[in-house]
């Protein structure tokens, strides 16, 4: 049953065009990821299906069919005196809940993965994929998006494009329509080289029909001349045809959007100022607890370094303890050794940058280690370059998360930690920061439950699991043991209280949750 019906809509924004779609529809049971750049309309496309009423800059031409019951699980949630994760689950399970039991149901949801831990998202995606209710989804969370939708509706030149598959479909149709363009576009460029290699041949034939042969009088010339003027005229005409298709081509002709991988390997002296001998160490934490408000969260059980090249991806459920760790390594309270040339840069969402008149360019050019072209790199691939004269100050909030980030990538450091930097990225520039997080000459330690963007990196992997530090594979390796020995132990107790015609459903409840999370 068709749920959702566009024929027609465009959507407009300060008197220009922002979005238009044409001829899409959702069915019941479909589950379709919603994806496009930062700013390209895809929370505004998804307000208007939810009928959210939207400020007086927006207008609308065309109409939208509904024939479901919808529920829209928003991005910013108020979060209370709950953590991010927590919030994220009680909205999404009242929004099925409240679907379950009506007929044509529609989740529509924006960014559900941004707060959750990996454990929290295997749960949603066993959740989305065993439900019948239809669900149209904005991500950047390529291994959600790849786990959980049948269909994909993209954003490209301001329109919205509908794909019948899988998100790892998708990107393989991606990958061959960007060769293609790439291809056309290097062939479209040799043909008018030709053509215009073929008109200098006509142009210079053509000129020398207009000059006195040498040895020859004006009137001699002429009249040997005349014979030859229906040869000048068609040369001149053909000239005229090509100097015609010349500009008709230079004008069709569209250079394909190309992302260039960034080296890093342009800087100024900072970066040689900041280097530290392959032979030290940067950082070294030795055995230890790590407190906070007034009670342990996990132990560093045994000794953790960090190389000044070493790239490292910290893992864990959400409230154990990361960004604590994250900070206290940043303000050197964690007892150990920090070598003295060592410069730490601190990334979290929640950094408010002081309002300044500067322009994001100076800003950025003031304190960069890069070069100005590896710099507009960066600004490129978070979506800023546009924005380069802007004030800080008249940033959006989502543009000021991405400036923050960018200030702290290209700044006078030697580790940079990042506690989920992928957040507030679309799928692009997580792309482009797994290029840049290879690429970068120092060390670095992020936090993020982004599985594609993890798994991209081939980093070292530290995990805080069952309060501990865990930053070797022995560890892991014995610590999976114990997890499998825990699992067998839970699903045999599990049995006994299913045969026990005393156990409560309660009890039953609760060792089926510590199976799941073990799982």
């Amino acid at each position: 049953m068709e749920l959702i019906k566009i024929d027609y809509l465009q959507i407009g924004v300060a008197a220009s065009k922002l979005l238009t779609v044409s001829n899409l529809s959702i069915n019941s049971g479909q589950k379709i990821g919603l994806i496009g750049n930062n700013g390209a309309g895809k929370t505004t496309l998804m307000r208007i299906l939810a009928q959210e009423k939207l400020t007086d800059s927006f207008t609308f031409k065309g109409r939208v069919s509904s024939n479901c019951n919808f529920a829209y699980v928003s991005q910013l949630l108020d979060a209370g005196d709950k953590s991010g994760g927590q919030r994220e689950k009680l909205a999404l399970n009242k929004a099925i809940t409240q679907l379950k039991n009506m007929p044509n149901g529609l989740l529509l949801l924006d960014e559900p993965t941004s707060n959750l831990d990996i454990t929290q998202q295997q749960w949603l995606i066993k959740l989305i994929s065993k439900s019948k209710i239809a669900c149209l989804i904005i991500s950047h969370d390529q291994n959600f998006l790849n786990k959980v939708c049948d269909s994909i509706w993209y954003i490209q030149n301001k329109e919205v494009h509908n794909f019948s598959g899988t998100y790892e479909e998708f990107r393989s149709f991606s990958e061959d329509q960007r060769k293609r363009a790439e291809t056309t576009y290097e062939q479209n460029k040799k043909h008018l080289e030709q053509l215009k290699r073929s008109y200098n041949l006509h142009f210079n034939k053509a000129r020398t029909f207009s000059h006195n042969k040498k040895g020859l009088s004006s009137s001699d010339w002429r009249s040997k001349s005349m014979g030859k003027q229906k040869t000048v005229n068609n040369v001149i005409r053909a000239g005229k045809n090509l100097a015609n298709r010349i500009n008709k081509e230079k004008a069709e002709i569209k250079k394909p959007q190309m992302h260039y991988a960034i080296t890093l390997k342009n800087g100024n002296n900072a970066i040689t100022d900041l280097s530290i001998s392959p032979k030290s160490k940067a950082l070294r934490l030795e055995k230890q607890p790590v407190n906070a408000y007034g009670q342990k969260l996990f132990s560093i059980t045994q000794e953790a370094n960090l190389t000044y090249s070493s790239k490292v991806v910290l893992t864990g459920q959400n409230g154990i303890g990361k960004t604590v760790f994250l900070k206290k390594i940043k303000n050197r309270q964690l007892t150990g050794f920090y070598n003295s040339k060592l410069k730490i840069g601190y990334f979290n969402q929640n950094i408010v940058t002081s309002q300044t008149d500067k322009t994001l360019l100076d800003s950025l050019f003031a304190t960069s280690i890069f070069d100005d072209s590896s710099t507009m790199q960066v600004l490129g691939d978070l979506h800023l370059r546009q924005y380069g004269q802007q004030k800080i100050s008249d940033l959006s909030g989502g543009q000021l998360v991405c400036f923050n980030l960018a200030k702290i990538l290209t700044g006078q450091y030697n580790l940079l930690l990042l506690d989920e930097p992928t957040n507030f990225l679309d799928i692009a520039s997580v792309n482009a920061l797994v290029e840049f997080v290879t690429a970068y000459p120092f060390a670095m330690i992020l936090v993020s439950h982004d599985q594609a963007f993890i798994k991209q990196l081939e980093a070292v992997k530290w995990q805080i699991k069952d309060r501990c530090l865990i930053t070797s594979a022995s560890q892991r390796k014995r610590s999976r043991k114990s997890n499998d020995n825990e699992l067998e132990l839970l699903k045999f107790k599990l049995d006994q209280l299913m045969l026990d015609s005393q156990t409560s459903i309660s009890e039953i409840k609760r060792v089926k949750e510590q199976i799941q999370n073990l799982q």
